[in-house]
């Protein structure tokens, strides 16, 4: 018995490390919308883009240590947090250097808490394509999270963009597929 008891504690303790570990500053991959905006508000931010329907919501300028960036949170079809993003400002061509040395910044912020393990895209400026992420960094030693940075070019602008995606939220069925899954109603003689 004390064996059992012993392997449920390991294995909820684990399962509690693993939620706590992913996520954005404490907020954890799955929480609902209103939860997620509450609890950006005890970080002491007032999020944007909160309305009923939006599928994200956003804290305009958050500190990245010395860097400042844009964090939209995503919420799934079932209003689940599945992922986030960190963007820089739009910076235009003659401002490239900073937006590479942002990319590098945010990549070494990434690899302080994702690990060291990367597959690394050597960017140069005649690489990047316009309204795509230009993948300069992933991380491959996650399998429940997708994790890379990239710069985007988008309307003449550059700007530098730092994404995690929970795949277990990501890929979550609707709820009303769920629901629909089980209702036998139709099958029901009248």
């Amino acid at each position: 018995m004390k064996k059992i008891t012993f392997f449920v504690l390991a294995f909820l303790s684990v399962q509690l490390w693993a939620q706590t570990s992913a996520g954005f500053a404490g907020i954890v991959f799955g929480l609902d919308r209103e939860r997620v905006i509450e609890e950006i508000m005890k970080l002491g931010y007032d999020p944007l883009g909160s309305s009923d329907g939006a599928d994200r919501v956003v804290i305009p300028v958050y500190m990245m240590d010395e860097l400042p960036v844009q964090v939209d949170f995503l919420f799934n079809k079932n209003d689940h947090f599945y992922a986030f993003e960190v963007r820089t400002g739009r910076m235009e061509v003659d401002r490239l250097p900073k937006v590479f040395e942002a990319l590098e910044y945010m990549s070494d912020k990434f690899a302080d808490r994702y690990g060291k393990k990367i597959r690394t895209t050597e960017l140069q400026e005649a690489d990047i394509k316009p309204s795509v992420h230009n993948l300069y960094k992933q991380w491959t030693n996650h399998k429940t999270l997708n994790i890379y940075t990239a710069i985007i070019y988008k309307d003449g602008r550059y700007y530098t963009v730092g994404s995690v995606t929970s795949r277990k939220f990501a890929k979550e069925p609707s709820a009303s597929k769920k629901a629909k899954k089980h209702d036998f109603s139709d099958m029901m003689p009248n």
